[in-house]
């Protein structure tokens, strides 16, 4: 479920009078956004994946109009895959594209793919689970339903601390600016540490052998140079 950023206007529109709805609303888009970024807060299990024998490179599939910040962790078969950059697997495993085996390792490699290694030896549906953390994308109009909710007064804090700061208009106002920029990154602080809290009690939920695994993958195969 997500919630529209214009569910917010009314409680932001009588701060900032004469300012137009589609300022606000892209002004609410940016401090979720930042929250999210910075403090953590949108976690998700993403849904179980296909490992494809011979294929290395995987697509990330969030929700619609998100993108992975980073990976918090992921599991092949219901072990723990260690996350690597791609020198330090490069060091680990110089030959990963060319042997195949049990995955051990991960890389995000962008906000959209990632990499396991060794390359699957074995096609198994529904063997990988990654938990991520998303941000909303930039032309997004709605965030998850518990950011929205958990986080509004932070969001609402985020958006007036940037209206009251543009210069030379009507609803400028640059003292009561940098009170809700101090309530906002205040707010952020928070939020981060309970995210993190959260992140300790994540229990790896293992669902391997279903069927619901769909075979999200990019056709990237070992014995081509990657």
């Amino acid at each position: 479920m997500a919630i529209t950023y214009e569910t917010l206007l009314p409680e932001i529109l009588p701060m900032v009078p004469g300012c137009p709805d589609t300022l606000i609303e892209s002004n609410i888009r940016a401090a979720v956004i930042e929250l999210c970024e910075r403090a953590n807060v949108y976690q998700v299990e993403l849904d179980p994946l296909t490992t494809v024998s011979g294929i290395f490179e995987y697509d990330l599939e969030t929700p619609q109009d998100t993108s992975v910040r980073r990976i918090l962790w992921a599991t092949h078969k219901g072990k723990d895959l260690e996350p690597l950059t791609t020198t330090l697997l490069e060091q680990r495993l110089p030959k990963w594209r060319e042997e195949s085996g049990v995955p051990e390792y991960f890389v995000q490699k962008t906000s959209e793919t990632f990499l396991v290694a060794p390359i699957p030896a074995a096609t198994l549906v529904g063997s990988t689970i990654v938990r991520a953390v998303l941000r909303p994308t930039h032309t997004s109009t709605a965030c998850d339903n518990d950011v929205m909710n958990d986080y509004r007064d932070t969001i609402v804090n985020g958006t007036l601390f940037r209206l009251l700061r543009v210069p030379n208009k009507d609803w400028s106002d640059l003292q009561s600016a940098s009170v809700y920029g101090q309530l906002f990154n205040q707010g952020v602080t928070d939020a981060e540490r309970r995210s993190r809290n959260a992140d300790t009690a994540v229990r790896r939920s293992v669902r391997y052998g279903g069927t619901s695994g769909a075979w999200r993958t990019r056709r990237r195969r070992y014995g081509n140079g990657g």
